[in-house]
């Protein structure tokens, strides 16, 4: 009898979703990090705006696992998933990066190292290796993350056009859910 058997590709993909919510968490209290190291913060942001986004964004991600996987054919889950890993891999090189250029801690780069980036990388190989997605779709993928990684670089201490329009979203999102909350009052 084997002590552990092989994880299926859903599996991997669900756990991988649990790891992209467990790096979402490390952010949590990441307001002053941003404010110390991006000169464009919105003034609008608050500590409430961002923990909004960071539950939404682990929500998806879960969702995203779960249309992926509700099909039972690891062909459809990998051709689904992968463009999602593709941008948590995207946001997990930002927080490495950031790491080196800002010289502090930086949320989210421990959960990043330890496993969204290791995590990315078997889901890749394993779809490759397994026949589930030619090699070209993950190579595509895996460009399309250069363009949003020099951007961060050429960013410095700005924010991307992209991680702009995500602090107006997670502002509207806050204050739509705000205004939910006290009319269910």
């Amino acid at each position: 009898m084997a002590v552990f058997e092989p994880i299926t590709y859903a599996v991997a993909i669900w756990i991988f979703a649990a790891a992209y919510a467990l790096h979402e968490a490390e952010e949590w209290n990441s307001l002053g990090w941003h404010r110390r190291n991006f000169l464009d913060m919105p003034a609008k942001e608050t500590d409430t705006s961002l923990r909004t986004f960071l539950v939404f964004a682990s929500i998806a991600g879960f969702t995203w696992a779960a249309v992926a996987t509700v099909w039972g054919n690891p062909t459809v889950a990998a051709l689904l998933f992968l463009p999602a890993v593709a941008v948590a891999l995207q946001n997990a090189l930002q927080h490495v990066y950031w790491q080196f250029s800002f010289r502090e801690y930086a949320p989210g780069v421990v959960t990043s190292v330890l496993l969204l980036i290791p995590g990315a990388i078997y889901l890749a190989v394993v779809a490759v290796g397994q026949d589930y997605v030619p090699l070209w779709y993950v190579v595509g993928l895996a460009l399309l993350v250069v363009p949003g990684l020099i951007l961060t670089v050429k960013a410095g201490h700005r924010l991307t056009q992209q991680f702009h329009a995500i602090l107006r979203f997670s502002i509207a999102l806050s204050r739509w859910l705000g205004r939910s909350q006290h009319e269910a009052l």
